[in-house]
């Protein structure tokens, strides 16, 4: 694997990052939405909500991840994992994916109140890119808190 974004030869705008996979690259764009700010290269956070209901239910926090599995990857695979940071007792969460998985590759489970996983639930065979939104919602002391992970994941390819 050559790594195209550490020697240059990518075509990458200067507004998106490079990010090497195996054999290849990809050029993504981490944008915020309206009301959010960039508060680090792969973190937006709200800026403000207008009232309960839409404090609720827009996530306070966006965050980009990006991973990369190949296609001989042995499925169930636990490739993703999401919690409070910190955890208090009494938290629990609701893990949803809420964009991304028309064709069922993945699923979540909750290991426990405060803690879930994301994974790999079916072959993939060819390689395939997928960007899956999770959304994470707190449940602590009596009010709901939503997060958002943008997950883009890379199946390539095994090298033999």
């Amino acid at each position: 694997d050559i790594d195209e974004c550490a020697i240059g030869t990518h075509n990458c705008s200067t507004a998106e990052t490079c990010y090497n996979i195996q054999g290849s690259f990809r050029c993504l764009s981490f944008e915020c939405p309206s009301n959010y700010r960039k508060v680090s290269d792969m973190r937006c956070e709200r800026i403000s909500c207008f009232n309960y209901l839409d404090c609720q239910n827009t996530p306070v926090r966006i965050t980009y991840y990006q991973l990369n599995f190949q296609t001989n990857i042995v499925v169930p695979a636990h490739i993703f994992r999401i919690g409070p940071s910190p955890a208090y007792a009494g938290d629990n969460i609701i893990l949803t994916i809420t964009q991304g998985n028309e064709e069922s590759y993945f699923s979540t489970r909750r290991l426990n109140s405060y803690t879930g996983i994301v994974y790999l639930q079916r072959q993939v065979k060819e390689p395939k890119d997928f960007l899956l939104d999770v959304e994470m919602k707190l449940w602590r002391q009596g009010t709901y808190t939503t997060f958002l992970a943008k997950i883009y994941i890379f199946i390539t390819a095994h090298a033999y």
